[in-house]
């Protein structure tokens, strides 16, 4: 039996090195990589269990991204909200599926819109305060962190276990 020569076992190293980056493709996920931008990010000051957070969350990259979820430091849970017609008004109710953030483009989240919604809060919300939130995406997540502000907004009521019809304007969440 024949044995292997140095050269002819450095030459099948080099190759086998070689290999993994010559088959790989650009189909790598760009989500982890990507750093979206909350600007003027805000959540309603509250005494209630629950409350809204707004801003724009903007998406530098060339390739859409998924909001799928978001978490906080503040416990309870929360969750992403779109605001719909109902049969007495306008109605907020969990986003199925998250929202898609366009490459190059925003997603606004505003009172009476789309926003995410922090419920079951143990604690009041004040003004000045620094929440920070996990917004997570497909195989990725990003904390950012906005302030609590003073909002009175259209003054409205929340009804239901934890989304619910609003009454009143649509000034505000929470």
């Amino acid at each position: 039996m024949r044995t292997p020569t140095r050269a002819a076992l450095a030459a099948a190293s080099a190759l086998a090195l070689a290999l993994p980056t010559a088959c790989t493709t650009d189909d790598t996920d760009t989500t982890a990589s990507t750093t979206v931008t909350f600007d003027d990010g805000w959540a309603k000051a509250t005494g209630t269990e629950m409350t809204g957070v707004f801003g724009t969350i903007t998406n530098p990259g060339d390739t859409d991204l998924h909001l799928t979820g978001v978490d906080s430091d503040l416990g309870g849970s929360a969750e992403l909200h779109e605001t719909v017609p109902g049969a007495s008004g306008m109605m907020m109710q969990e986003r199925e599926g998250g929202f898609v953030i366009p490459a190059g483009g925003e997603l606004v989240l505003e009172p009476g819109g789309n926003h995410i919604m922090l419920m079951e809060l143990g604690r009041p919300i004040t003004t000045g305060q620094q929440i920070t939130l996990t917004l997570e995406f497909d195989g990725a997540e990003q904390d950012v962190t906005v302030s609590a502000r003073d909002f009175r907004g259209g003054e409205e009521e929340y009804v239901g276990g934890g989304h619910g019809e609003m009454s009143g304007g649509m000034g505000s969440d929470g």
